[in-house]
């Protein structure tokens, strides 16, 4: 409002010139006392979701908690595409969907086991064990002589795949990206030493 009235009367005394002068002091008015009309958008629900960074310490889990994961390997997303309708005048719909297969660092000391697991903020295996998500699940403890999983070995062949041996993590193999906007959610799980 006070850019309209600025600018009105630099106008009326100054011409076009005060006019713009003005308006940049009107301007000036209105932003200290509305503010300024910058916006922020969505924000993560989960501050503690996984990561893949060079160097970053793993957690060594001492009770029952809710950590975020370091993601150790991944494949390239694969596309999966579904066509669906034509014939006798209709056109054909073609719709795609996305999976990945990753590992996920959870403690660099020997669990239990581990519980619940959420994705982006929502649950994407229950307590039971059940996945809400397609794709399967894999758990290895950290323990000192566990076997390379046999996706990662098969993926890194003809190198020998990494047993991450004293390092807890998880395998998702095929995980079903469409309920995530087609990308990797952040990931938290439930872990019991």
């Amino acid at each position: 409002m006070a850019t309209l009235v600025f600018s009105a009367l630099g106008s009326i005394f100054g011409g076009p010139f005060g006019g713009a002068i003005g308006a940049l002091v009107g301007r000036q008015i209105d932003s200290a006392i509305i503010g300024s009309g910058s916006r922020e958008g969505p924000r993560l629900k989960e501050l503690s979701a996984s990561t893949s960074s060079y160097g970053a310490a793993l957690p060594r889990c001492f009770g029952r908690m809710r950590i975020g994961g370091s993601i150790i390997w991944a494949t390239d997303l694969v596309e999966h595409r579904d066509t669906q309708g034509g014939g006798k005048g209709r056109p054909s719909v073609t719709s795609y969907s996305y999976s990945v297969s990753l590992a996920v660092a959870l403690s660099s000391r020997k669990l239990r086991e581990i519980g619940r697991i959420w994705a982006d903020g929502n649950l994407l295996r229950g307590a039971a064990g059940d996945m809400k998500s397609g794709g399967t699940i894999r758990f290895y403890s950290g323990t000192g002589d566990q076997a390379p999983d046999p996706l990662i070995a098969a993926a890194e062949a003809p190198l020998p795949g990494p047993a991450y041996r004293n390092l807890a993590y998880v395998v998702f193999e095929n995980l079903q990206l469409a309920d995530f906007g087609n990308r990797i959610p952040a990931l938290t799980f439930e872990v019991i030493p």
